[in-house]
């Protein structure tokens, strides 16, 4: 009934074998139980789907939408692997009723029986809870972890947050023997294992809210105060991209934009414009841009014979 289902007095007394007076003391019960635990639950008659149901006026029930909507966020992340991901989709339909999860299930079979999970395709839900309880207690640990090149490397690091972007979860954490510099990002499926050191780290709240709002594609680094020239119709792709933005000026369809990253991930996004995006500063970036597109260029220039 906490889950949404309807109860039908006489269906239930006959499904367990018992009258009807039966399972009205049963509900005489669980009504004095939710009266003196859970304020706001009552069981209630609901006429239009001729059962009882609990109606609580302080939460109410996920709805099947919600559902729905929660699931193909979940497979378009890609986050994990086939056996995580259907473990997921199962636990989050046992909130909602059967003929609910039929809907939902015809709604999504062909997405589910299409899903393709990352290359590492490995089981990351353990590891995500035990390094949350780590910076929970402020546990300072050392990560053996892969590197992009396959190499394995070790850090003693303090956690400090778990966030999620463009498929993949890291591990925000502060290199101990780094401390005065930015943070550093740890891919989640990358680390090998982890010990704890037996000691705590002190350090100041962690705004992750705030970093999420300056980080492109997970990159480390300095703040950078970007400034560049948009010109295209689609303006809100560029503010929803960079939700530090601004615009400072506009004439007809060019923009001039301002915003906030850390590092140089952004690299990659500017690029993936062509000639749309136009970097006036930092200097520096500007010109790495142009060497890259002079590179680009000369590599494009060449006769490549067929394969």
């Amino acid at each position: 009934m906490r889950k949404g289902y309807i109860i039908n007095k006489k269906e239930i007394a006959s499904e367990f074998g018992v009258n009807v007076r039966t399972i009205q003391r049963d509900f005489d019960d669980i009504r004095n139980y939710l009266a003196d635990k859970f304020q706001g639950q009552e069981i209630i008659y609901d006429y239009q789907a001729k059962g009882y149901i609990i109606d609580n006026q302080e939460n109410k029930v996920v709805s099947a939408v919600e559902i729905f909507t929660f699931i193909k966020i979940l497979i378009e992340s890609r986050a994990f692997c086939d056996a995580e991901m259907n473990g997921l989709i199962n636990s989050i339909f046992s909130v909602i009723s059967k003929s609910e999860q039929n809907v939902i299930k015809s709604l999504v079979s062909n997405e589910v029986f299409h899903f393709k999970p990352l290359t590492h395709n490995k089981p990351i839900l353990k590891n995500i809870w035990d390094i949350a309880q780590c910076i929970l207690r402020k546990e300072v640990i050392e990560i053996q972890f892969k590197k992009v090149n396959g190499e394995e490397g070790r850090r003693v690091i303090y956690p400090l947050s778990i966030v999620f972007s463009e498929f993949y979860f890291y591990l925000v954490a502060q290199i101990e023997e780094f401390e005065n510099k930015e943070p550093a990002f740890f891919r989640v499926d990358r680390i090998l294992k982890f010990k704890l050191l037996g000691r705590k780290f002190k350090a100041k709240r962690f705004e992750e809210g705030e970093l999420k709002k300056r980080i492109l594609f997970m990159y480390g680094g300095e703040l950078l105060h970007l400034k560049f020239i948009y010109k295209g119709q689609a303006v809100e792709a560029i503010l929803d991209r960079f939700p530090t933005a601004k615009i400072l000026n506009q004439s007809q369809n060019e923009y001039l934009i301002e915003a906030e990253v850390y590092g140089k991930g952004c690299l990659m996004w500017l690029l993936s414009q062509g000639e749309n995006i136009e970097l006036i500063s930092p200097i520096f970036l500007r010109e790495e841009i142009k060497n890259k597109i002079a590179k680009m260029n000369e590599r494009y220039s060449m006769e490549r014979l067929r394969v």
